[in-house]
C-alpha cells in the first residue's frame, strides 16, 4: 500500500499580513529612526555651542570687571608716583645729565623701600637702574608694541605717564606698579616701579581664576580653563601642560589675529578655543590684553541614557516585538 506524503499546513493569512505589515514597518521605523538620531544629535551640537558662546561671553566680561578693579586701584598710588620723579630728575640735574654718574643706591634710599629707578636709553635698552640683574640690559625693542609706547613717552611732551601694575617681563615675575617720565633733554626715559605687601595683597584678593571660576562651573562641559598674558608666554591661571609649545603657538595666534582659535582632539573628545580679551589702553605703555584657554569634553553620543541611545533602543524594541509576534505558533486548525 503507498503511503500518503504529509501534506505541509499552509501559514495562516494572519500570518501573512503580519510578515507584510513588518516589512513594510522595518524599513520606516529605520528611516525615521535615523533622522530622528539626526535631528537629536543637531539640536545637542547646537545646545553646546550655545552654551560654549554664553560661557566665553561671560568669561569675557568677568575678566574685564577684574581688569576694572584692578585699574582702580592703581589709579591711587600715581599721584605718589609722580611726586616720586623730583628727586630723579634733581639727581640727573646733579650729574651733569649723566645717568652714569647717578648715585643710584643713595637715589633708591630717598625713594624707600619698594620703589626701583631704573633709566632706559634711546634704543629701548635698561642702561642704568637701581634694581639688580635680570632687568639691567633689558631690551623693549623685542615688544614692538610697547618699546613704540615708551619711545612715544618719551620724545613726547607729556611730563609724566602712569601704567599699570604688571608683572616684570625679567625680574623673577615680580608684581609691580610702573610710571615714567622723559629726562629734560629727551635723551632718557626714567621709569619707576613700585612694589610692597599691601599693594601685593590687593592684588591677590582680585584674582582672575575666582571670578572665571564661578562662571564655568555652570557648563558641566567645561574640563579646564587657563589664562595666559598677551606675550603668550606666561600662564596667569592655570597649570602648565607638557604640549605647552603647541598651545602657546595657538595663544600668540589668537592675540595677532585678535580672535577666537579653535582646535580640536578628536581623540580625547576635546575642543579648545583661545578667546582674546581685549583690554588694550592708549592711556598706559602695558596692554592687559589676556588669552582665555576653554578646553570642553565633545564626549555626548557614548553617555548613557542619552537620547541616541534611547532611540536606539526604541528601533530595537520594535523589532524584538515584530519577530515576536511571528514567532508565536498558529492557532491549531481542524
Amino acid at each position: 500500500m503507498k503511503s500518503k506524503s504529509p501534506v505541509r499546513p499552509s501559514l495562516p493569512l494572519m500570518a501573512y499580513l503580519l510578515l507584510a505589515i513588518l516589512l513594510a514597518t522595518v524599513p520606516v521605523v529605520c528611516l525615521l529612526s535615523v533622522v530622528d538620531s539626526v535631528a537629536i544629535r543637531q539640536e545637542l551640537e547646537a545646545n553646546a555651542e550655545a552654551s560654549r558662546n554664553q560661557t566665553e561671553s561671560a568669561t569675557v566680561l568677568a575678566v574685564n570687571l577684574v581688569n576694572a578693579g584692578l585699574k582702580l586701584f592703581d589709579k591711587t598710588l600715581d599721584h605718589e608716583m609722580e611726586e616720586a620723579f623730583v628727586p630723579v630728575l634733581a639727581e640727573y640735574e646733579r650729574a651733569g645729565r649723566d645717568p652714569g654718574e647717578m648715585d643710584l643706591d643713595r637715589l633708591r634710599e630717598v625713594l624707600g623701600d619698594g620703589m626701583d629707578v631704573y633709566i632706559i636709553n634711546e634704543s629701548g635698552v635698561i642702561e642704568y637702574t637701581s634694581y639688580p640683574p635680570p632687568d639691567l640690559g633689558l631690551d623693549f625693542r623685542q615688544i614692538p608694541d610697547f618699546y613704540d609706547r615708551v619711545t612715544e613717552i618719551r620724545l613726547g611732551g607729556d611730563p609724566f605717564a602712569a601704567d599699570r601694575a604688571v608683572y616684570g617681563i625679567a625680574s623673577g615675575g615680580e608684581l609691580r606698579k610702573y610710571a615714567y617720565m622723559p629726562s629734560p633733554d629727551h635723551r632718557y626715559l626714567f621709569e619707576l616701579g613700585l612694589t610692597g605687601s599691601e599693594f601685593q595683597q590687593y592684588h591677590t584678593a582680585l584674582k582672575y581664576r575666582e571670578a572665571v571660576w564661578d562662571l564655568v562651573d555652570k557648563n558641566p562641559d567645561v574640563v579646564e580653563i587657563r589664562i595666559f598674558d598677551c606675550l603668550g608666554g606666561k600662564v596667569v591661571v592655570g597649570e602648565a601642560h607638557p604640549d605647552d609649545d603647541r598651545r602657546l603657538e595657538m595663544v600668540r595666534r589668537a592675540y595677532r589675529e585678535k580672535a577666537v582659535i579653535e582646535a580640536e582632539n578628536a581623540t580625547a573628545g576635546e575642543l579648545t578655543r583661545y578667546v582674546f580679551v581685549d583690554m588694550a589702553d592708549t592711556d598706559y605703555a602695558s596692554n592687559m590684553s589676556l588669552v582665555v584657554e576653554l578646553t570642553y569634553t565633545t564626549q555626548r553620543g557614548g553617555r548613557p541614557n542619552s537620547p541616541e541611545s534611547s532611540t536606539g533602543m526604541l528601533t530595537s524594541c520594535s523589532l524584538r516585538s515584530s519577530v515576536s509576534a511571528l514567532s508565536q505558533p498558529s492557532p491549531r486548525t481542524t
